[in-house]
């Protein structure tokens, strides 16, 4: 009886490594290089910083022998707080990973992302790819194996310096609402506001166009009536359009801007339309009124008296008539 069975032989076949891939580690190919650029306003100094950079790093790769240019990717006026609003650099990520970048160069790591966890998913991302980021400031090479301590270290100091600039802007800010010397938005219909001296002036076609609007509310029209009634006339939406919409004429016959008031909310200072309200401020007699007091209030009790919404102690329920304009 057989007690043992036979050795079966092993047959080992060699998988040859991805070409594209394994080219990338050639220490003596020729590199591919692609630089970064960010600055977080649009103020000229920044500007011209933004120019500078790009035209630095040009000439920079360009002369290098054993650099081949891949591009200057650059965000203009975007924070480095969010990536998803960083186009050119979300375009570099993409380029990145189909093979036509082997090395980037930034100014800093401040400059790459101020969000601690954008900035280690992203090197962690390339790194996997063979793709080293050069931080010149710190003197950093993301593929040497102590980089993302350093790392680390200078996206959270980063961080840090982008959050309490933050919180110093937007103290700046509701003190300035706080004493009435905030400048609101004045990008509307009647009003524009001087981009030097700060003053907000009345344009006086447009004011005439805003008082018609509140006039023919006042006379018994309906929205949609004034919508023809203002298409008919030739004139044009605030956003230069032949015809107007519902909302923006219902928006505007209820601004306090056109009273002479303007208001301000503290929700806008995070960044987020969606966000709480923590204040709000009321700058009465904050300009120069399009529409007196007498008629503004008149048209807000008309909106109240056509809706078909209304509130008791009882709550809110729809009435039982309906406004027609005819």
């Amino acid at each position: 009886m057989q007690t043992a069975t036979a050795e079966r032989r092993k047959i080992v076949t060699k998988i040859p490594a991805d070409p594209a891939k394994a080219a990338r580690f050639d220490p003596n190919r020729p590199l591919r290089v692609a630089a970064y650029c960010r600055v977080s306003t649009d103020l000229d100094d920044q500007l011209n910083s933004y120019e500078t950079q790009k035209a630095y790093y040009t000439e920079y790769i360009r002369k290098n022998p054993k650099w081949r240019f891949a591009g200057i990717y650059a965000d203009e006026g975007i924070s480095g707080t969010q990536v998803k609003k960083r186009e050119s650099f979300l375009r570099m990520i993409s380029d990145c990973e189909n093979g036509k970048i082997d090395l980037i160069l930034i100014k800093s790591v401040s400059r790459y992302a101020r969000n601690i966890v954008d900035c280690i998913s992203y090197i962690r991302i390339l790194k996997s790819l063979g793709i080293a980021i050069y931080f010149e400031e710190q003197n950093i090479n993301t593929l040497t194996e102590d980089s993302e301590t350093y790392i680390g270290i200078y996206g959270v100091l980063a961080q840090a310096e982008s959050e309490n600039i933050s919180a110093n802007i937007k103290w700046g800010i509701r003190k300035r609402m706080e004493s009435g010397s905030y400048n609101c938005n004045f990008n509307l219909l009647g009003y524009r506001r001087d981009k030097v001296t700060k003053e907000i002036f009345i344009i006086p076609e447009e004011a005439e166009n805003v008082r018609l609007i509140f006039d023919l509310y006042l006379s018994g029209k309906s929205i949609v009536g004034i919508m023809r009634e203002l298409t008919q006339r030739n004139i044009l939406s605030p956003t230069g359009k032949a015809t107007w919409s519902r909302r923006a004429i219902d928006t505007l016959l209820s601004n306090e801007k056109y009273r002479g008031n303007s208001t301000a909310s503290t929700a806008r200072m995070s960044g987020d339309p969606h966000s709480k309200p923590r204040d709000r401020y009321l700058f009465q007699e904050h300009h120069e009124a399009i529409v007196d007091e007498k008629t503004f209030i008149a048209v807000a009790e008309e909106k109240k008296r056509r809706s078909n919404i209304e509130s008791d102690e009882n709550g809110i329920r729809r009435k039982k008539t309906r406004y027609v304009a005819k």
